[in-house]
């Protein structure tokens, strides 16, 4: 089975030139080649900011950039067509999708409503700090563009707990609606944050969780995800993705992966989260879903819409068949890809590790190396870890911002990618760089990506027992030739350190795959030898074959 590594395939900053479906189709065969096998795609629905929304201002769920609303048909990203397109092509090339899912907020109303309130203290929201009072809040959303294409279903009050701003006095505050509470089990910041921003969905409301059980299954059945990426899950009640996630897993009829992001960094709320959610989802035996050809994926209730693979907008381009999981294999290898987090109803991004990274970047050689991964996911539950470097979010500017170094990121990604726990995901600001702020691509980061999905096999064993170097080794397994490797980084001075891969690699020479070396390490009878590092970066030590492969394709 091939290591899992996931693609977020955006960054905050990217032009609103509607071009990003088209290039992840583009790429799609290039991403596989490299060794990713899965593709966070951004939020694919309409937002409040129309062509310029990134997605996390959710107006219509059932926009795929098909309306003209909110001052565009397309999205930020590219048409509905180009979007079923992207997605065809990334299956095809073997890599699974999966779509980002905004739940917590709605923005950009088409009406007011009045609506009695009261203010709550920002730093204490279960604290009441007026009397009841009328506001006129943005919570009527009849989506006039779509004009009732695949639902009826339109949003008002009832569905709503909360809001920030009242059209009618333009004051600002959080304000709580007359017969709604906030969601009891949410992250305790600010004594309860289930309000973030927007207004909040009350997904306590039945009517709110059948719509959105309802998007669900549309949306399913129309574009065909592999799995999800949850966001902003401390701020919803802790029950709501428990009850959600299993309706849509006993419908689709298979355990399909999902990342939750619960933006901490600390480590205890994580595995609270995990201990209700995860823990609360009892194991189950789910039975086989008939799977709906393509064809019926538009509009069932109008047989005139054509489907994706009708649709003469996209004419020109060749339709490409999706893969179910079972049948994708490398483009090179016909070596299957390992299920994500098989068995486990739900991850985390490492947020925690995360900040574990900046810590050391920011201080450099007085780092402690040994405590890298002390009080992180990805040590405690590493099953329910999705490591990461940086995302969206911790860009300069955004309001998590938390931007790791670029000098510290190979050490960072080596960290990720060639060790055995956690499921790696790769930002697209590192992978093809930022062009707005003119950053290159993260120096031999796809050589660590290819490694992974080749090399990183086997037993670890880890020298993490000096306080500026630190390393480990992987012993390598019979089903991938050539795997095993050791890994040496430093956020100090440059140094050495004996490591051992194990007696089956007796004599073998291992290479710096990364190029900072050019002398080779001949093993010792326990597969042991002196590794070296430059000072503040990492050297990646291969098999000569597989120095080799890294070395003709970077």
């Amino acid at each position: 089975m091939e290591n899992k590594t996931i693609i977020q395939f955006f960054e905050w900053y990217l032009p609103s030139d509607g071009t990003l479906w088209e290039k992840a189709e583009a790429c799609a065969a290039d991403l596989r080649n490299t060794g990713i096998t899965s593709v966070w795609l951004p939020p694919a629905y309409k937002g409040a900011a129309g062509a310029a929304s990134v997605g996390y201002d959710v107006y219509d769920l059932y926009d795929l950039g098909e309306f003209d609303q909110k001052g565009s048909v397309r999205t930020k990203y590219g048409t509905l067509d180009q979007y079923l397109s992207a997605v065809r092509a990334l299956h095809a090339a073997g890599l699974e999708v999966y779509a980002d899912i905004v739940f917590n907020q709605m923005m950009g109303a088409d009406e007011t409503e009045k609506i009695t309130a009261v203010d709550t203290r920002p730093t204490d929201r279960e604290e009441q700090i007026s009397g009841p009072h009328e506001i006129e809040a943005w919570t009527k959303f009849t989506f006039p563009g779509r004009g009732g294409k695949y639902s009826d279903h339109t949003w008002n009050k009832k569905n709503f707990s909360g809001t920030d701003f009242d059209q009618a006095t333009g004051a600002k505050g959080i304000f709580l609606f007359e017969g709604k509470r906030w969601n009891q089990e949410t992250d305790s910041e600010n004594v309860n944050f289930d309000y973030l921003m927007g207004v909040d969905l009350d997904t306590d409301e039945p009517d709110t969780y059948k719509a959105l059980t309802d998007w669900g299954s549309w949306y399913f059945d129309t574009v065909h995800p592999d799995g999800l990426r949850l966001d902003a899950v401390k701020h919803m009640s802790f029950d709501f993705y428990r009850r959600w996630l299993r309706f849509m897993r006993e419908r689709e009829g298979r355990d399909f992966f999902a990342v939750g992001e619960y933006w901490s960094g600390d480590l205890k709320k994580l595995l609270h989260y995990l201990d209700v959610v995860v823990d609360g989802m009892p194991e189950r035996t789910l039975p086989p879903r008939p799977q709906k050809s393509s064809g019926d994926c538009r509009q069932e209730a109008d047989e005139s819409v054509p489907c994706a693979d009708e649709s003469t907008s996209g004419a020109d381009k060749t339709d490409l068949p999706a893969q179910t999981q079972a049948d994708i294999m490398v483009p090179d290898s016909d070596e299957p890809i390992q299920p994500v987090a098989e068995g486990t109803p739900l991850t985390l991004f490492d947020v925690p590790l995360h900040y574990s990274f900046l810590r050391a970047a920011q201080n450099g050689q007085n780092f402690d190396m040994r405590g890298l991964f002390t009080d992180t996911l990805v040590e405690a539950r590493p099953e329910c870890a999705v490591t990461f470097i940086d995302n969206h979010d911790t860009e300069p500017g955004q309001a998590l911002e938390s931007y790791i170094p670029e000098w510290f990121k190979p050490i960072a990604y080596s960290m990720i990618l060639l060790r055995e726990s956690g499921i790696p995901c790769v930002f697209y600001g590192d992978y093809y760089g930022v062009e707005s702020a003119n950053e290159s691509p993260i120096l031999d980061l796809k050589k660590l990506i290819r490694i992974r999905s080749r090399y990183a096999y086997g037993p670890q064993t880890d020298y993490f027992d000096d306080h500026s170097i630190v390393g480990f080794t992987r012993g390598g397994d019979a089903e991938h030739a050539d795997s095993g490797l050791a890994v040496l980084a430093t956020a100090g001075a440059e140094g050495t350190k004996y490591m051992a891969l194990g007696p089956a690699f007796a004599g073998k020479i291992l290479r710096d795959a990364l190029g900072r070396h050019n002398d080779p390490v001949l093993l010792d009878e326990q597969g042991g030898g002196v590794f070296h590092v430059h000072g503040g970066y990492v050297s990646v030590w291969l098999t000569e074959p597989a120095y080799k492969d890294i070395r003709i394709h970077f």
